[in-house]
């Protein structure tokens, strides 16, 4: 796992009582190195003090808005998997500074599992992105890679009942034979406290007992060496964010280089994983497309991706862009774009940059792929229906149609979906 230097580490009395899950955090805290902080142990009733004491209501700020940058505080605690506890959770979090009490929710073991329901009437951003309703998985939130433009570097609050996770896993999938691919860690790391939490083993394991089910583990590690042995039976796909040179060492100090995620998915690979890219977030760099150029060669030299998808830096104001980023690195036409684009934008998730800037940007990705392999799929990743419009032709797909990289109905070898998923999900919830 990751060598880390949390200032603390948080562990809950029941964690610290158990037999199994004792020792888990026994192996995770031996894991950080000596430079990790003797464990505090806490209480559900304690939350309110720490969020106050720790500054927690600062929690979810962007890295690269900080004047100091830290490895995160690690929390470990266990998930309340059939919601017993959740009027007492209510209770406590409300007892927490106002911005706090999301992540004290949290820190206290909600949400196992969460339902996104993208683009369904219940989504009051359904207008603005293409993207897939899904039952998404998680056993941590945050992450240790200190991503500029990302908020979920300062606290990382962990669940360690990794056993009964998988069995409350399995009746959800169960009652859900619509989705196909579940996607485990959307807003965490999910490599970076193994293998001694003990989650990918989990997982795998239990994805590779399912006939027509797939476990996708989304990272920006390079941290694989203990997957290469496990018995996944081809049923976890493997999906790297990938960065270019200079943003994967300037604006994600913490992680996988450009290099080393990808040799670590021809590993991945050569272990019989199937493996995609997300070329996510594209941040516009002084010299961008040479950078990009380069990653997509690397790319394809020493890997043979099932799919790619591709998104621009965005869900940010142009004064967090200016806030986060040292602009003197970045292409001074598209940071003068995202100046005079602040009112056309100002209503959009896709902000900072205007709908030509990031049209341009994934021509260039798409004739780029192309030059190495003509037949594999490739998408946008949550843009706006007006780009689908524009580049759908050249993508060869629709939004109802085009391999996700982590769509719920996106197996691998798959070219195009034979289901519209919105309404295949809309049948299963309803």
């Amino acid at each position: 796992m990751y060598r880390l230097s949390p200032r603390h580490v948080f562990i809950h009395e029941v964690v610290r009582d158990h037999p199994v899950w004792g020792e888990r955090a026994k192996r995770i805290c031996t894991g950080l190195g000596e430079a990790g902080a003797a464990p505090i142990y806490f209480a559900d009733e304690d939350i309110p003090r720490l969020a106050e004491e720790h500054n927690w209501a600062q929690a979810r700020r962007r890295m690269g808005a900080c004047a100091e940058l830290h490895d995160p505080d690690v929390l470990l605690n266990v998930f309340d998997l059939d919601g017993s506890q959740a009027e007492q959770r209510k209770q406590i979090a409300d007892q927490c500074p106002e911005g706090a009490r999301g992540i004290a929710n949290v820190a206290m073991g909600s949400g196992a599992w969460v339902f996104f329901d993208a683009m369904l009437q219940s989504d009051e951003a359904r207008h603005d992105k293409v993207c897939r309703p899904a039952w998404r998985i998680h056993m941590a939130s945050g992450c240790p890679h200190r991503c500029a433009y990302c908020g979920f570097g300062h606290l990382m609050p962990c669940m360690v009942n990794v056993e009964e996770y998988v069995e409350g896993l399995d009746r959800i999938v169960q009652a859900h034979p619509w989705q196909q691919v579940y996607l485990y860690e959307d807003d965490a790391e999910a490599l970076a406290l193994e293998p001694e939490l003990g989650a990918m083993r989990a997982l795998t394991e239990y994805f590779a007992s399912r006939e027509d089910e797939y476990l996708l583990v989304h990272s920006k590690s390079a941290n694989v060496d203990h997957l290469l042995d496990l018995d996944h039976r081809g049923h976890t796909i493997m999906l790297w964010s990938v960065t270019s040179h200079t943003v994967s060492r300037v604006f994600e100090q913490g992680s996988g280089t450009t290099e080393e995620r990808i040799e670590a998915a021809r590993k991945c690979q050569e272990a019989g994983y199937p493996v995609r890219f997300k070329y996510k977030p594209i941040v516009p760099v002084v010299n961008w497309r040479d950078e990009c150029r380069e990653m997509i060669r690397l790319t394809f030299e020493r890997t043979k991706p099932d799919v790619i998808s591709f998104f621009t830096l965005a869900w940010m104001t142009y004064e967090d862009l200016c806030a986060a980023f040292d602009l003197s690195l970045l292409d001074p036409l598209y940071v003068k774009a995202a100046e005079e684009g602040v009112e056309e934008m100002k209503d959009t998730r896709t902000k900072p940059f205007p709908h030509w800037v990031r049209a341009e940007i994934y021509r260039f990705f798409i004739d780029e792929i192309r030059r190495w392999d003509t037949e594999v799929p490739i998408s946008l990743s949550t843009e706006t229906w007006e780009m689908w419009k524009e580049l759908g032709p050249l993508l060869g797909q629709t939004p109802a149609n085009y391999m996700c990289g982590c769509g719920p109905q996106a197996v691998p070898g798959c070219r195009r979906l034979s289901v519209v998923p919105w309404e295949v999900a809309v049948n299963a919830t309803a």
